[in-house]
């Protein structure tokens, strides 16, 4: 029989007694200052200015505040300006446009107070203050203001940036902006970066200045989709652009779906950037339909790296015929290749978990344990395949490498790897040829016996959201 599907809760709801809903909503107001909060600027939804007068207080409080928020404690900040922004646009913005787009510049033209109060390692508040540029175009897009008067108060805000998170401001300008309106702002800054260059002395580097309107016009040039924007700034300071700057430009063009003009910098050796060049002319080729050209670039890209998308990208462009062989080919190159982490890793793509468990197994002491980019999805990939010793391989190889380098951030996730450790030689599983978990053990033990945090971890005495938000299946 047909399991009966699960009513959302917007319809049960709806089909609530009224006065029941109420009392729920009184129980939570009582337990939950958010809730309380919520249902009192309810109160006020038919007084915008009371409530556009809540949300500044707010700010202004935050403001004044001199509370640092560290590294493990920014997001939570971050959450919570996040939070602001979306309630002044979702409760006083549809009422109240100006009011609201008050609010979004009073935030922010503060950006120097969020920065200065957290540790933004993580660039929450920096993402932030992006929420809070979009929100601003939002809003003046509402306003009655004539459309002539925004560019010039758009462009004002941004160049008064110290921090750079208002770019936002220009790359979603069309948020605000119609394409002429935009267009005049390339022309109005076209010729800023034109002055500017013709003041500058003979032989002597560009004036800061001279990035700094390029990098505007860069920004409305991915708002106008126009890569062309772009490279006519970038060329008028610098006629002969150098490896960093090619790469720039032909990314811009492949963005905008320019494969042709983005060859035109893809064509002569970038040093150590070549690369990059040959992952884009790849990419431009493809895009032309010229898969003879691109197929010998993917290949030679493969065989050096072992990389799952190159090779993906190789054999999709190939003829049906041909494909057996290349995956043969991968296979072989797999089983001798120096970086264990990606043949093990190609190795279980291509079915033969056996190998791949083998390769890491023939050279455990081989695997790099600093690159945890690579090595947790490799580890849960052999759990998925049923290799508990691959997995072991891997997990030990990230607790040493965490633990040699006191790596502390890392010691939720390091102890997490030694729980599942733990699991995998309580299953009976056999260990061979490595040593024994107790051997293992002892190892960790004695080498990082006096890493208190670490074993906090381990015993349960301590616990860490930040460490444990990226490891779920741990």
């Amino acid at each position: 029989m047909a399991k009966t599907p699960t009513e959302d809760l917007e319809a049960f709801l709806g089909r609530q007694d009224a006065g029941d809903l109420v009392a729920v909503l009184l129980e939570l107001a009582k337990d939950h200052e958010a809730v309380q909060a919520r249902l009192e600027r309810m109160q006020l939804a038919d007084r915008p200015d009371k409530l556009a007068a809540g949300f500044r207080k707010t700010l202004s409080g935050w403001r004044r505040s001199t509370k640092f928020y560290g590294y493990r404690e920014a997001s939570e900040f971050g959450r919570m300006l996040d939070g602001w922004l979306d309630q002044v646009a979702r409760e006083l913005l549809p009422k109240d446009p100006p009011a609201a787009l008050t609010l979004f510049e009073a935030f922010i033209e503060a950006d120097a107070a969020w920065f200065d109060r957290a540790d933004d390692s993580d660039g929450v508040i920096g993402d932030a203050v992006r929420a809070a540029c979009r929100h601003w175009l939002q809003a003046a897009a509402r306003c009655e203001t004539p459309r002539d008067v925004w560019p010039e108060r758009l462009l004002k805000l941004y160049e008064a940036d110290q921090h750079g998170a208002r770019d936002e401001l220009l790359r979603s300008a069309g948020l605000l902006l119609d394409e002429p309106a935009q267009r005049g702002l390339v022309a109005r800054l076209e010729l800023q970066l034109a002055q500017a260059l013709d003041a500058s002395p003979l032989g002597q580097s560009p004036p800061d200045g001279v990035f700094r309107i390029s990098g505007a016009l860069s920004l409305l040039a991915e708002s106008l989709h126009d890569p062309d924007i772009q490279v006519r700034a970038s060329l008028r300071y610098s006629p002969n652009p150098n490896q960093v700057q090619r790469q720039a430009f032909a990314r811009a063009y492949l963005d905008a779906d320019r494969p042709a003009d983005a060859l035109t910098w893809l064509q002569d050796a970038w040093g150590h950037l070549d690369d990059s060049r040959q992952d884009l002319l790849a990419d431009a080729l493809e895009r032309l339909g010229r898969f003879e050209e691109s197929s010998p670039i993917r290949q030679r890209m493969f065989e050096r790296t072992l990389s799952d998308f190159y090779f993906q990208r190789w054999l999709e462009h190939l003829p049906e015929a041909a494909r057996p062989e290349a995956v043969a080919h991968a296979r072989q190159l797999a089983l001798r290749h120096d970086d264990l982490t990606a043949a093990a890793t190609l190795l279980l793509q291509l079915g033969d978990a056996h190998a791949a468990e083998g390769r890491l197994l023939a050279e455990p002491g081989r695997i790099d344990g600093n690159h945890c980019g690579s090595l947790v999805p490799l580890a849960k990939a052999l759990r998925a395949h049923d290799c508990p010793r691959g997995e072991t391989v891997v997990y030990r190889a990230l607790l040493r490498g965490i633990l040699d380098r006191a790596y502390a951030r890392a010691y939720g996730h390091a102890a997490r790897y030694w729980a599942r450790l733990k699991e995998i030689a309580g299953s009976g599983a056999s260990l061979l040829p490595m040593s024994s978990h107790e051997h293992f053990e002892a190892e960790i033990r004695t080498r990082h016996g006096r890493k208190t945090a670490f074993w906090a971890y381990v015993n349960g005495t301590r616990r860490d959201r930040h460490d444990e938000a990226d490891d779920p299946d741990l």
